[in-house]
């Protein structure tokens, strides 16, 4: 009988031989694994992707953030700040994101404006995984985007030292024309928006310098700024040890030397009285210091009144401007704010403040459109003594600290020739008249006495006038001892020597060469050297043998020197130096930019372009900054 097969059993086995040849065949395995790591790339790939979107919208949100607050808080703009914040979100398409409305806190001095923003941003890989895990369930999860930004413009405590060349090189290329604009608009710019309260002042000192620096009288008038006085007729201090420039400080307890009063004759010719004293008089307070002013109109007045002239001391304009940044100079100031017709505002007592303080800061602009050149004087013997000549008073009478000299008639003028060398003898004393009579020319006695005996007892009665600093002896009869500093303050140097005295040496009086012995003075100085040209006026601080004072020559280079020390002094005290080099030579460019805080505090400008220069450090003082 033939097997019969089970058909169960052969399907059976047929299906294990088909598992059996699947379970050995990998053909198609690479497919799946591709797709595996697919799905992982395209997950982790979409997850950079969404990240990348985040923070593109978060720089896109902040960055609208900070331009709209900056502009918002900008003192000069007029909008409501709130609707500036707002403007600037719906033109860049953004003003859904805004979170609440702008804060804005703000007073006359300040400004700040503070803005929230924030989106949910949908997530479209983040969640990719879930669309195999819950497959019915997938959803989008989102980010929150979040940004703020708080920008603020305040006018803090600043005391500001605009410190101006006005030596006579500025009368050129119509410089000071181009100057005073660029300084009005400086002061506007700075003052605007100043407060009138003890926080948040602005203050700024005027400092003009040529060869020298006028403090001005409302500055010597407070009595606090000691001065060793030869003469009453202007003020312009000396800073002759070059220790002074090491420091930020104005002693005020010393009692410092000024310059002569004297006109070298530059600039002018016969002027009677001088025309252009080296020092400007009290009288009309030329070019003088402007300190600590919030006057915007009194400012402007004071740039508009600047008058070129005289040499270049840049070491002597920038150590006035730095003194009045220092606490130093704090009595100066007290004493001028509790003067209601002073500059100094009532409310800038107690300036200038300590350089520690937090919120002060302090400024110098510092210009100048030339380089330091010799700082002239009288020299020390024609500063104090009394001088060779003598005036008959008794048809000039006036009051003694107002005698017009210059109106005196030669004739009534008297040289003395002789005697000089006894000061304290006065038989053997022989005088030069100007008049016209040879009989009558050499005397022993000056004119307005009648004879030797009267002129001898009259000196040795002494001067019947109390001296004024400066000014000679009065004796009776109206006879008067000019000073040296009298006479250069009268006439110009050149008419002392070609007027005075060329007419006593070209009749005999004064010897054309210093051989004769009776030609010498007191100090042992010929008198026709004493009469000379080059040695009447010189260096102010020159090596005099026959002088109580002994220091070397303030040139270029030592001023330079000068200049270099006090600006590093102000800068390690956390001063803020701008420097303007204004159609400046080399030297002085070099100088000023040496000086500056730092190459971007330092401005080289021709031209008109000095108003670009000042409207920039302007801005700089007022800049806006981010708090957050």
């Amino acid at each position: 009988m033939k097997h019969m097969l089970n058909p169960i059993k052969t399907t059976q086995n047929a299906v294990s031989r088909h598992l059996g040849r699947f379970r050995k065949d990998d053909e198609g395995a690479m497919i799946i694994f591709s797709l595996i790591l697919f799905v992982l790339i395209l997950t982790f790939g979409g997850m950079a992707v969404d990240l990348m979107r985040f923070e593109t919208t978060r720089a896109k949100l902040q960055a609208t953030l900070d331009r709209a607050t900056l502009a918002a808080a900008d003192l000069d703009q007029t909008e409501a700040p709130a609707d500036i914040v707002i403007d600037y979100f719906t033109k860049a398409g953004m003003i859904d994101f805004l979170d609440g409305d702008p804060i804005v806190e703000e007073g006359i001095n300040y400004r700040v404006v503070t803005a929230n923003a924030k989106v949910d941003m949908p997530l479209f890989f983040f969640d990719l995984p879930n669309v195999f895990l819950t497959p019915f369930n997938a959803g989008l999860s989102t980010f929150t985007v979040v940004g703020a930004s708080t920008a603020e413009e305040r006018v803090t405590d600043v005391e500001v030292s605009l410190i101006l060349d006005v030596s006579g090189s500025m009368s050129r290329n119509e410089r000071i024309e181009n100057l005073r604009p660029a300084a009005r608009t400086f002061v506007s710019t700075v003052l605007a928006n100043n407060t009138n309260a003890p926080n948040g002042l602005i203050t700024i000192s005027i400092v003009p310098y040529s060869a020298v620096v006028n403090p001005g009288q409302d500055i010597i008038n407070t009595g606090n700024l000691l001065i060793d006085r030869t003469h009453h007729y202007s003020t312009c201090p000396l800073f002759e040890n070059d220790a002074l420039f090491e420091t930020t400080e104005l002693d005020l307890d010393f009692a410092y030397p000024h310059v002569a009063h004297f006109d070298p004759d530059w600039y002018s010719s016969d002027a009677e009285p001088i025309g252009n004293p080296w020092c400007h008089d009290h009288e009309n307070d030329m070019n003088a210091i402007v300190p600590l002013s919030t006057d915007e109109d009194l400012l402007h007045d004071a740039i508009d009144a600047l008058e070129p002239y005289g040499n270049t001391a840049i070491d002597m304009g920038m150590k006035w401007g730095v003194a009045l940044l220092d606490p130093s100079t704090q009595a100066i100031v007290t004493a001028l704010a509790a003067d209601s017709d002073s500059s100094v505002p009532a409310i800038a007592d107690g300036r200038p403040q300590a350089h520690d303080q937090g919120d002060i800061a302090k400024v110098i602009v510092l210009m100048t459109d030339g380089s330091n050149t010799q700082q002239y004087d009288l020299y020390d013997r024609f500063k104090n003594n009394m001088s060779y000549i003598w005036f008959d008073l008794d048809n000039y009478q006036t009051d003694y600290e107002d005698m017009n000299l210059e109106d005196v008639h030669r004739s009534y003028i008297s040289v003395q020739y002789d005697g000089l060398r006894t000061p304290y003898y006065y038989e053997d004393d022989r005088f030069y008249v100007g008049t016209n009579s040879n009989s009558t020319r050499f005397r022993t006695y000056p004119q307005g006495f009648s004879s030797n005996a009267e002129y001898v007892a009259a000196r040795e009665a002494g001067s019947i006038l109390t001296t004024v600093e400066g000014m000679g002896n009065r004796y009776t009869n109206n006879v008067h001892q000019a000073s040296w500093q009298e006479l250069f303050a009268t006439w110009e140097y050149n008419r002392v020597n070609n007027d005075l005295l060329s007419r006593a040496k070209s009749h005999g009086a004064i010897p054309n060469s210093a051989g004769t012995a009776w030609a010498r003075d007191e100090y042992g100085n010929y008198l026709y050297d004493a009469y000379g040209d080059p040695i009447v006026i010189y260096y102010a601080d020159y090596n005099d043998a026959d002088s109580s004072i002994d220091y070397d020559i303030v040139d270029s280079g030592e001023a330079d020197d000068r200049l270099s020390d006090i600006c590093e002094a102000a800068r390690d005290q956390g001063i803020i130096i701008y420097t303007v080099a204004f159609e400046a030579p080399y030297g002085g460019q070099t100088a000023l930019s040496d000086c500056a805080s730092s190459p971007s505090h330092y401005f080289d400008v021709d031209g008109a372009d000095i108003t670009d220069a000042f409207s920039s450090i302007a801005s700089d003082i007022r800049a806006l900054k981010l708090t957050q």
